[in-house]
């Protein structure tokens, strides 16, 4: 562990970034400030053996009754230090109270010289662990020790299986004038912002390597090392999304080869490919620039996956219908070129029409939403599957027509577009639908007979389910699959846990599942900003819209009620003060040393009020300005006491900040009144780097919520308002998105079949088709539901995403076999046959796109990306799997005859 800080903290140039403590040298300069760190103690200037073990035998006897004597009585002793007795209730016996002060300045005089400046006692670490055991049990001193130890380190354990430390960085020194001379004086955010460039080039230059040396497995027996650092996580995020970004290159090749595979020609392949690219740019193009939404969520990326499987699809619905033409019954086909694309044409671009509909109305459910990120993404979806629709209808078309006339395959010639025979390639005397029409005169058909795949669906699939007895088996494993599947999705829960962002082996997801699981709260986490705010109203959202402009979220609006007088600044003291000593609030609002971590600017204006200055801090921190009770500002003097006061410097911030710096999210002062007032807590579970589960969540919002009810009552008639409870860094916002999305999963799924039953009823005009469709769609629905518990997954943003898209998803293949049993001949078993000799092949190729355009995703490291390649492979198979059994058994089951279609006669 040692040798990790000593990479940074013996660099020849570590002075110059570290971040400086002016406090612990006479030097102008300073020192650097020692890293937070349990090494500390292990590495003390001095160690005093003796001193150690008289406080460490003080505690232990009759523990722990001498704990709960220092906690009771250690407020008193720091007060009385300060001449500040309010923490005193007067009936602590005088021995006590001198048994407290001796033993806290033996337990200050050992922690002083905890500095890491010393070397290792191998015969001291026992002790050195035992007495930080026994200061985690004193309320004063539990934030000395309790950042470095976990959460299992106690006096019956003392041994800590994960630690962590912080080296604390600052501006560069010494930078020269040419790296800061494009900088104006007055640009302090520019100037930071180079600052922190330069940092992290000092950093990534020098120690980047070694870092990611001393994390790898292999480096060491005895530690596993993990490194956190923020201005590196945008590098290394950056560098995994490019990684899992270039994953989607694979699925385009993937997709590219397999097309131009089953299309038997390199250039339709490629023209296929290219109309299913340009699907994305041109529905960018209508989605921001015509319907000028500018909100684009992470969600709409996966429209490369979503068009490439879709586009290659239809592509494959095409290019089927035209070779199946050459061998169709009726002569008129055959005809001529314009007459064989008619057909085809018609046939499938009713097919795709009715598919592309219900896919688009699918996903445009999730506008049920409040969310704006699945809004944009319904939007964009249903726009790209148009787009790709729009394509294949036309230009695919046309490239088809052109691989009709030059390329295509005869048995006088081997060439297309990349090959090369004795003649080249060139417009043939006979076309291929002449040829066509020629061998269907003479009742060849060797072509029809080529195609094998629609052989097998024609002959074999349609023998297995053309028998009952084979049939009443697939019910039989339908019935029981959806009933284990039904089982699993009840015990879908909402998630508990924080959701992973990367995969959990990747080194960063590691450390954060650490820091957030292995450690307690400590005194030195930072942890999130709670505001009670007296004077703001709801928020005016009159206007918002936030798919056409995310920036405006609405307009402020201030209470005129607020009365910030004398009752009300002292109202406002007395709720820091029970918020600071309610040990029952100890669960929701952190402690530092025994008290509740609270910021209270009032209580700087009564001190600065009643002192004229806050420069003496510990007159100011003891409180005994208070005493007399007319620290109050009366409203007619606060303009000018505010002018003074918020250009003090804070006696309670760390870096001494100015008042209206240090409490700028609380002081809502405009230069002439007082808009609002806040007080600030800090929360005990929630931090503002992670994101907790929604039900953890809750119970911290409902609490502070609960509070906010609390000082409504006790305030609103002295202050005229009560205090609007929220955080600024929106974790209780995300806290109501995780619940919208479970909402809105179940709300869009279910619509999503609704409305695939009503595209399918309105097309083919067939009551049962459209239901038994509909009953293929809602087993997938259940089957995925039910496979997501079985791989260990719970209700997470993630999860409801995908639920909420898997109609869009999984309609297709069951609408194109539903459109083709409906436009068949015949009785319920020749339309089957017929459905299966047509899509068979196509639906099939289509589902081995899809998968394999997933697989990619299985390597993703961003854990979203990665579910979604699981959630599309599964989806792509148990849709083919029950369009092709289950909804073709119900057809043949049912045995529903349909009204025959009145043939045209051709004049």
């Amino acid at each position: 562990m040692k040798e990790n800080m000593d990479l940074f903290m013996k660099d020849d140039n570590y002075d110059k970034y570290c971040r400086i403590d002016y406090r612990k040298s006479s030097n102008t300069f300073g020192e650097c400030l020692t890293p937070l760190s349990n090494l500390n103690m292990f590495y003390p200037s001095s160690w005093n053996v003796t001193k150690v073990q008289t406080v460490i035998d003080i505690l232990e006897t009759d523990y722990p009754k001498n704990v709960e004597l220092y906690n009771n009585n250690v407020q008193c002793v720091l007060g009385i230090a300060q001449n500040n007795t309010q923490f005193c209730t007067g009936e602590e016996d005088d021995k006590d109270i001198e048994r407290v002060t001796l033993l806290t300045n033996d337990i200050y005089a050992i922690t002083e010289e905890w500095d890491l400046s010393g070397e290792l006692n191998p015969d001291t670490i026992g002790q050195t662990n035992l007495f930080a055991a026994y200061l985690k049990e004193l309320n004063t001193w539990r934030g000395v020790v309790d950042f470095g130890f976990d959460t299992g380190f106690s006096i019956e354990n003392p041994v800590s299986k994960y630690s962590r430390a912080i080296l604390f960085w600052g501006s560069p020194l010494n930078i020269t004038d040419d790296e800061t001379s494009s900088i104006e004086n007055d640009d302090e955010e520019e100037l930071e912002t180079k600052y922190t460039e330069l940092l992290k080039t000092y950093v990534v230059d020098n120690f980047l390597e070694k870092m990611n040396k001393y994390t790898k497995m292999s480096y060491s027996d005895e530690i596993n090392s993990y490194y956190f650092m923020g201005i590196l996580i945008f590098e290394v995020l950056l560098e995994i999304v490019t990684m899992d970004g270039m994953l989607a290159i694979f699925s385009i090749v993937f997709v590219f080869l397999y097309v131009r595979l089953q299309v038997r020609s390199w250039f339709l392949a490629l023209v296929g490919m290219i109309e299913i690219l340009l699907s994305l740019p041109v529905a960018w193009f209508l989605f921001a620039g015509v319907f000028q939404i500018e909100f684009f969520s992470f969600l709409n990326t996966l429209c490369i996956f979503l068009v490439a499987a879709i586009g290659a699809d239809d592509i494959f619905i095409f290019i089927d219908a035209y070779r199946q033409s050459a061998y169709h019954q009726d002569p008129a086909v055959l005809e001529s070129l314009e007459s064989r694309m008619s057909w085809v044409y018609r046939r499938t671009g009713t097919a795709m029409a009715i598919t592309s509909a219900t896919t688009c109305c699918a996903f445009l459910c999730t506008l049920l939403s409040p969310l704006a990120g699945n809004k944009s993404f319904g939007i964009f979806a249903a726009l790209v599957i148009l787009v790709d629709y729009i394509f294949v209808m036309t230009l695919f078309c046309t490239a088809t027509v052109i691989y009709h006339n030059k390329f295509e395959k005869d048995e006088r010639c081997c060439c297309d577009c990349f090959s090369s025979c004795s003649s080249g390639c060139k417009n043939l005397d006979a076309t291929p639908t002449m040829i066509a029409f020629n061998a269907m005169s003479k009742g060849d058909n060797s072509s029809q007979d080529a195609d094998r795949v629609s052989t097998f669906f024609q002959e074999r699939v349609f023998t297995f389910i053309k028998s009952p007895t084979k049939r009443a088996i697939l019910g039989v494993l339908f019935a029981a699959w959806l009933i284990i599947s039904f089982v699993n999705a009840m015990k879908l829960e909402p998630t508990k846990e924080t959701e992973q962002f990367l995969d959990e082996d990747h080194p960063i997801q590691k450390s954060v599942k650490i820091l957030e699981n292995e450690f307690p709260v400590a005194d030195n986490d930072v942890n999130l900003q709670i505001y009670f705010s007296w004077g703001l109203d709801e928020v005016d959202r009159t206007g918002v819209n936030q798919l056409l402009n995310p920036e405006f979220v609405g307009e402020p609006v201030f209470s005129e009620e607020f009365n910030f007088g004398e009752n009300c600044q002292t109202a406002m003291l007395e709720a820091c003060e029970y918020l600071r000593a309610d040990d029952s609030l100890a669960p929701y609002i952190k402690r530092n040393g025994g008290v509740g971590s609270v910021s209270c600017f009032v209580e700087e204006l009564g001190a600065y009020a009643k002192l004229g200055t806050l420069s003496d801090c510990d007159a100011v921190k003891s409180r005994e300005w208070k005493d007399d009770n007319d620290w109050q500002v009366s409203p007619s003097d606060l303009t000018d006491v505010m002018e003074g006061f918020i250009n003090q410097k804070g006696c309670f911030s760390d870096n001494e900040d100015t008042i209206l710096t240090y409490y700028a999210d609380a002081l809502g002062w405009d230069g002439s009144s007082l808009k609002y007032a806040a007080i600030t807590v800090e929360n005990q579970v929630l931090d503002p780097f992670g994101t907790k589960s929604e039900p953890v969540a809750r119970k911290q919002y409902d609490k502070m919520i609960e509070l906010a009810d609390k000082l409504t009552t006790d305030m609103v008639g002295v202050c005229g308002v009560g205090p609007i409870m929220t955080d600024l860094d929106q974790k209780f916002i995300f806290m109501n998105t995780q619940s919208i999305y479970v909402r809105s999963a179940v709300q869009s799924s279910v619509l999503g079949v609704f409305i695939a039953f009503a595209v399918l009823l309105m097309s083919t005009r067939v009551f049962h088709i459209a239901l038994f469709a509909s009953l293929s769609i809602m087993s997938v629905l259940l089957s995925i539901i039910g496979t997501m518990v079985v791989l260990g997954w719970s209700l997470g943003s993630i999860e409801a995403i995908l639920i909420s898209i898997v109609a869009g998803f999984s309609v297709d293949y069951v609408v194109h076999l539903a459109h083709s049993y409906n436009h068949s001949s015949g009785d319920t078993y020749e339309r089957l046959q017929s459905a299966f000799s047509e899509m068979g092949s196509s639906v099939l190729n289509g589902m081995v796109t899809s998968v394999g355009a997933s697989i990619p995703l299985f390597f993703c490291q961003l854990q979203f990306f990665k579910k979604f390649g699981t959630f599309l492979c599964l989806t792509i198979a148990y849709s083919w799997i029950f369009a092709n059994f289950g909804f073709m058994s119900l057809l043949a089951q049912a045995k529903l005859p349909l009204k025959e279609k009145k043939a045209c006669i051709n004049l």
